[in-house]
């Protein structure tokens, strides 16, 4: 592993060389160049969106809401659904995308998952119970990666994913193979059923009602997380990086290290709406405190700067990949800075956890 110093050198190799074509002024480098020496246990550091076009957003949101509508999704409440803003969560995310179609497609996967969490894990008040979460996740897997069974077991497998999300997450996945390669799909499929995976952990600690030790609970927080929305940036921009290159363990790494990054930002404005929902759950500052026996406001410093000294390893892992990056891999890693820029801004800006 290099050091800071390494680090400094390898920017310094790209700045002299010159970068040219996408992403010249996206990089990390000025960013890397000028953050401080120690990082902040009082704000949490991130960078301004890569784009944020109102209009655009507003035109997904309005468009989601009608295939929702179409579906049956959020039924009677389709005013929260427009409030959670996943249009505007598109456009300020996936920055470098400009087609409507594959950005209506990140829109679907995002309001279809979204949907799984409020309706089968997190929300008491629809009637989610813990002991029903592994097989409500395990029947939406199967909707997203169809069982191939007799006529008869096929035609009652389709009869029995009656649900709206369901309905959601098989058109999410079709317009992905529309879209995509089998490749791209395989890769969705996976990342989602880690994201399943990773929800299930979560509802044993419920039905227990048990705190995990930090290291089990951001080791679940990196599969059930944002990971499987950052796994679309090149679906979402019309090109594709290699099986081979995804899958490799220095890119795994930057690409983990942002979903988890993303899915704290998540931690630290949700809880208010969990705890309107009845959810009653722990997050990153109530593990620590749990942990070491300190005050919240002790841990939600922790927790401040857990997630920059690991926005901290994101850019500098991500900055040694640029140096030998094919130009794939060069525009997936600059679509993830955009990701992890435009997510902070939309859960700051989100009614979903405003409680407005």
């Amino acid at each position: 592993m290099h050091n800071t110093v390494d680090t400094l050198d390898l920017i310094k190799s790209i700045l002299s060389s010159g970068p040219k074509g996408l992403g010249t002024k996206t990089t990390n480098i000025a960013a890397i160049l000028n953050r401080p020496d120690q990082e902040s246990d009082t704000e949490l550091r991130h960078r301004a969106p890569y784009r944020d076009d109102v209009a655009l957003g507003e035109e997904l949101n309005e468009r989601l809401l009608k295939w929702a509508e179409k579906l049956g999704l959020y039924e009677g409440h389709l005013d929260y659904l427009r409030k959670c803003n996943f249009g505007r969560c598109v456009m300020l995310t996936f920055a470098f995308a400009e087609d409507r179609e594959r950005l209506f497609l990140a829109g679907q996967a995002n309001v279809a998952l979204f949907g799984v969490d409020d309706y089968f894990v997190d929300d008491e008040r629809v009637g989610v119970t813990h002991d029903m979460v592994g097989r409500n996740l395990s029947l939406c897997m199967s909707a997203i990666d169809e069982p191939y069974l007799t006529r008869k077991y096929n035609e009652e497998t389709m009869k029995g994913l009656g649900h709206p999300i369901h309905f959601a997450l098989r058109e999410y996945i079709a317009n992905a193979e529309k879209l995509g390669t089998p490749q791209q799909v395989a890769r969705l499929r996976h990342e989602d059923m880690c994201l399943f995976v990773g929800m299930c952990h979560e509802s044993s600690w419920r039905m227990n009602k048990m705190i995990a030790p930090v290291w089990e609970y951001l080791g679940c927080r990196q599969m059930n997380g944002l990971t499987t929305c950052i796994a679309m940036i090149d679906i979402a921009e019309g090109y594709e990086l290699p099986h081979n290159i995804y899958s490799l363990p220095q890119v795994r790494q930057v690409v983990k290290i942002a979903g988890l990054i993303t899915v704290l930002v998540n931690d630290l404005v949700s809880s208010k709406k969990e705890e309107e929902a009845g959810v009653n759950q722990f997050g990153i500052r109530e593990a620590i405190q749990n942990e070491i026996g300190c005050t919240f406001e002790e841990a939600n410093r922790m927790g401040i700067r857990l997630h920059n000294d690991l926005f901290r390893i994101f850019e500098d892992e991500s900055a040694k990949l640029m140096v030998y990056a094919t130009p794939e891999l060069r525009r997936f890693l600059i679509g993830i800075e955009a990701w992890v820029a435009g997510n902070y801004r939309w859960h700051f800006t989100s009614d979903r956890y405003s409680g407005k």
